[in-house]
């Protein structure tokens, strides 16, 4: 006797990105959208990984990832101050998000003015951040966690959104973008006060934006969760 399992319908993570550019007026300029599958740093597929074999590597070596520097983090390792990292990757209200030394003191969507690709690092980019512009805190929908949720077969979603300006007084080309969250550690029980930023997701725009002095930008990063 045999008996045949029904086939799976491959399902995947999306990301459904939505940017409006605005003129000085106010008024809408382009909005583009598109969707990604699965669109994951490899540094957050490490983290990610690392929570479900920490007790497998070195004492001293830990789960290697890196920050959006591209300085290595040592993390589920006693040598490190990282040694027990809260799991939840924080991006709206963070404490300490300002105690860095990057380009950026704030977590969210950042700008950059070349691809990603071929390489699936935040980190490799970060010459080409774009930060003589004007990032506003970012926000998340809804701001209830307990709301994402879906029943079996169906679809859980929420969204970080995040506006921008240009206040350069040049002409900027926007090539891609990406969603970074800070990482803290956790030292005698409490937390560390100086944490790190880690990228989670990174995405190519087909077309590169001409951004214009004193536009606005509005990108909406909606992710889609199947369960």
């Amino acid at each position: 006797m045999s008996v045949t399992a029904p086939m799976l319908r491959p399902r995947h993570l999306k990301a459904k990105v939505k940017i409006t550019v605005t003129n000085p007026d106010g008024s809408v300029a382009k909005v583009i959208e598109s969707e990604y599958e699965d669109p994951f740093t490899t540094d957050f597929d490490i983290f990610f990984s690392g929570m479900f074999m920490f007790s497998l590597v070195s004492p001293t070596s830990g789960v290697a990832v890196h920050d959006v520097a591209g300085n290595m983090v040592y993390l589920f390792s006693p040598a490190s101050l990282y040694y027990t990292p809260i799991a939840s990757l924080c991006v709206v209200n963070c404490p300490y998000a300002s105690n860095v030394g990057y380009t950026l003191k704030m977590p969210g969507i950042w700008l950059y003015s070349t691809p990603f690709s071929p390489a699936n690092y935040v980190w490799a980019n970060y010459s080409n951040l774009i930060s003589n512009i004007t990032y506003y805190s970012p926000s998340v929908t809804p701001n209830n966690p307990n709301s994402v949720a879906a029943p079996y077969g169906g679809t859980a979603t929420f969204s970080i959104t995040q506006q921008m300006t240009n206040t350069s007084g040049s002409t900027i080309t926007v090539a891609s973008f990406a969603v970074v969250a800070v990482l803290y550690g956790v030292v005698g029980g409490a937390w560390f006060t100086t944490p790190v930023y880690i990228g989670i997701n990174y995405f190519d725009l087909s077309t590169p934006i001409t951004w214009s002095p004193s536009a606005g930008m509005t990108v909406t990063v909606t992710y889609q969760i199947p369960n």
